[in-house]
């Protein structure tokens, strides 16, 4: 059997290649230029988002994912996430493509972020992307996207959902995230501070269309306490700039024994639905909302 493979006529070239192959991953492995990746995905990120963005190490697996350890996104010094891992899986075809697609998987507190990228190369823009988040906890979140990383409110729980936009021509998608075992500190209504709300419910789902977020549901849901709200706001990744324009409208049922003493607090300035449950609407921009009383035919 040795003596026949030995004979077969592309034998010699065959081999030569296969040691080639070989070689040239062997080679790639012990002299992979982590620094110059590093260096370049901190550049892109960095060029074309307003979050600058810090990596300890960068490192090629067997199959060619680049993996990425103690990532930093910052948004200032006292605001950013810490990823314990980001691993791209780019393809070897991608690079020969107008429009490469670049999956990606990152684990960071106690979640995971699945999804993938696509570029335009014409356009130096990013095209699409798809994200599907598990288990992830908010603790951190609102400090990152609020303007000044103050962070007021107190967010607690833990985040599911998924995300998929276009960006070419024009931004259009769809997005459903499901927070679980949420719980509300430090909130504050017209300067008066409300009790700790915790063992809630939230929803979030809506498309993205005419560089509006269309804004489905809106809910958080728990014992004595149901708040809905629908409407338009801008584009999720521009909230953090503070300017667009908001047109939301919410209806909010109390009956918790500990709350409902703010509910009479709180009738003057809403509306007052036949179901008993109170609403009103809040418009103006994200830094300079204003909630009226008027009611809302949706509710």
């Amino acid at each position: 059997m040795k003596d026949k493979i030995r004979n077969y006529k592309y034998f010699v070239p065959l081999s030569y290649i296969s040691f080639f192959v070989v070689a040239f991953f062997v080679f790639l492995f012990m002299t992979f230029p982590g620094d110059i990746v590093k260096q370049r995905i901190i550049s892109e990120i960095q060029n074309s988002t307003p979050y600058k963005i810090d990596i300890k190490n960068a490192d090629i697996s067997p199959l060619l994912n680049v993996n990425l350890k103690g990532v930093k996104i910052y948004k200032s010094q006292n605001q950013f996430l810490e990823l314990d891992s980001l691993t791209i899986k780019p393809s070897l075809f991608s690079v020969f493509s107008d429009s490469p697609k670049v999956p990606f998987n990152a684990k960071l507190y106690g979640g995971e972020i699945k999804g993938a990228v696509r570029f335009n190369k014409q356009k130096n823009s990013l095209q699409e992307i798809k994200v599907s988040i598990k288990q992830l906890k908010i603790d951190s979140i609102p400090d990152l996207i609020s303007g000044d990383g103050s962070g007021e409110i107190l967010i607690n729980g833990i985040l599911s959902g998924e995300l998929y936009v276009e960006f070419d021509p024009v931004p259009k998608g769809e997005f459903s995230f499901e927070v679980e075992g949420l719980k509300i500190d430090n909130l504050k209504v017209k300067g008066m501070k409300l009790p700790s709300l915790g063992n809630l419910k939230s929803r979030f789902n809506g498309i993205i269309e005419n560089k509006l977020t269309n804004i489905k549901e809106l809910s958080v849901k728990g014992e004595g306490i149901d708040l809905q709200i629908t409407g338009t706001a801008p584009l999720l990744w521009e909230i953090s700039k503070g300017g667009g324009i908001l047109d939301l409208g919410y209806r909010i049922e109390i009956t918790d024994n500990d709350l409902v003493k703010y509910k009479a607090f709180l009738s003057p300035y809403l509306a007052k639905y036949r179901d008993g449950s109170l609403g009103g609407k809040i418009v103006g921009t994200i830094k300079n909302p204003r909630f009226e009383k008027g009611s809302v035919k949706r509710f």
